[in-house]
């Protein structure tokens, strides 16, 4: 971009000039004390008139800062890039990783070209509709249809094709980003780059149809198990022979790294089942971060030390005892189990970003992708499936519940409630399988 025409005038305070051939001139104004410069069109051709129009700019602008009133210097993108910098310590990986997807996805191309004086109520309220029409609006769909086409490359060999999104967004992802942006505000207001802090509160929607959290009922579970241990290449001799058994793939799997993630991937599904933990946790594992103790009875069990920089920070968990097995069987396929070692890395001991993609093609392939209400299964159902056989298997209260997983009481009530009723079915004239719960036939 091209400068010309360039005149300085109260000490350099104010300079004005043009460029790209264009004949009319902007001003850049520079105020004592305040970071940045204010750049302006003039909207003048005539070089006294643009000085006349230049110099009340920086007499309003002068006023506004020294009275502590919005300069309107800063957008929302300038915002947001202060805000990250000064948190990046103060935040663990996983949620930056979030809240720098979510501001590069939504905020800043709804809110970052706007300046801070600009952002009310009102365009936040708005950004709510926004944020709920985005994927089927036009500007979504030829997004969703170009990361289709785009291919891998050695700076992003894992690059997203946005399989994945959410048409509408759930309404617990929408607090989410409420909770960012009331975060990004404050700071804003903390700091003065903000008058006021805006009101940021998703409107409240009719819920239609079921809220709880899509999970595997006893027989799909059953399904999903058989079907990895067949998938992975697993069957025993004595499987076949059961007349339940069907064949699931006739695919031969020669390939030595295919098999390797395939016993990967059925070990990972049946850990996450067995330990009830959120992804992040389980890809932060490392081999030294896995305990056998005893409990008062003298029973093994497997203890995990959840490190300090997931969601929820640092906790103990402690598993279902069969994942004791797993876990050993994992020890056999894996060929890196030294303590600093990841659990679940590839041939080459990097952690496994996403198992999504291929669980999610398994659970498609079996027929189990999607719940008996219709909502798509993920990862994130083992965890849920975790909580509800736990609920509804055990004496275990809610609280402990609530402690191994890593979460509150209240999140377990709102989104188990519907499981809870069936502990008390000898109540409502029922009776619970005192046996089927003793024996733990989940775990």
């Amino acid at each position: 971009m091209a400068y010309e025409n360039r005149h300085e005038f109260m000490d350099g305070k104010i300079v004005l000039y043009t460029r790209n051939d264009n004949p009319t001139y902007h001003a850049r104004i520079r105020i004592d004390g305040l970071d940045n410069y204010i750049v302006k069109s003039t909207k003048r051709t005539n070089l006294a008139e643009a000085k006349a129009v230049a110099e009340t700019y920086f007499n309003d602008y002068w006023y506004r800062f020294r009275n502590g009133l919005e300069v309107g210097t800063n957008t929302f993108s300038t915002l947001y890039k202060r805000w990250a910098e000064v948190h990046q310590i103060g935040l663990s990986t996983h949620r930056l990783t979030y809240i720098n997807g979510t501001a590069n996805r939504y905020f800043i191309p709804y809110f970052g070209k706007y300046s801070l004086s600009q952002i009310s109520d009102t365009l936040v309220e708005k950004y709510w509709d926004w944020r709920r029409n985005y994927w089927v609006s036009a500007a979504g769909t030829q997004k969703i249809e170009a990361a289709q086409k785009a291919r891998p490359t050695k700076l992003h060999p894992h690059k997203s094709r946005l399989g994945n999104v959410a048409k509408i967004p759930a309404s617990k992802t929408l607090q989410m980003e409420q909770t960012v942006l009331r975060q990004i505000f404050a700071w804003a207001v903390r700091t003065g780059l903000m008058t006021r802090m805006p009101h940021v509160k998703v409107p409240l929607q009719k819920k239609h149809g079921v809220s709880r959290r899509p999970a595997f009922e006893e027989e799909d579970w059953k399904a999903l198990y058989r079907y990895l241990r067949s998938w992975a290449g697993d069957d025993k001799p004595e499987d076949k022979s059961n007349s339940d058994y069907q064949p699931l793939h006739t695919h031969t799997m020669s390939n030595g790294v295919h098999i390797y993630h395939r016993h990967l991937l059925r070990n990972y599904v049946l850990f996450m089942q067995a330990s009830g933990l959120r992804p992040n946790e389980a890809r932060q594992l490392r081999w030294r971060d896995l305990k056998i103790k005893k409990d008062r009875k003298g029973i093994d069990q497997l203890h995990l030390n959840i490190a300090p920089t997931t969601k929820t920070g640092e906790r103990t968990c402690v598993t279902l005892h069969n994942a004791i097995e797993i876990v050993a069987r994992m020890r056999e396929q894996n060929n890196r189990t030294g303590p600093d070692d990841f659990v679940f890395s590839d041939r080459d001991g990097r952690p496994v970003e996403n198992f999504g993609k291929t669980f999610k093609s398994v659970l498609d392939a079996a027929g189990l992708l999607t719940d008996s209400f219709g909502q798509v299964r993920t990862i994130y159902s083992l965890r849920h499936t975790y909580a509800t056989f736990r609920i509804a298997n055990s004496d275990i209260s809610l609280h402990d519940l609530a402690k191994n997983m890593g979460t509150s009481p209240t999140t377990l009530f709102s989104h188990y409630s519907h499981v809870t009723a069936t502990q008390k079915a000898h109540i409502h004239g029922g009776s619970l399988n005192k046996e089927k719960s003793r024996k733990g036939w989940y775990l």
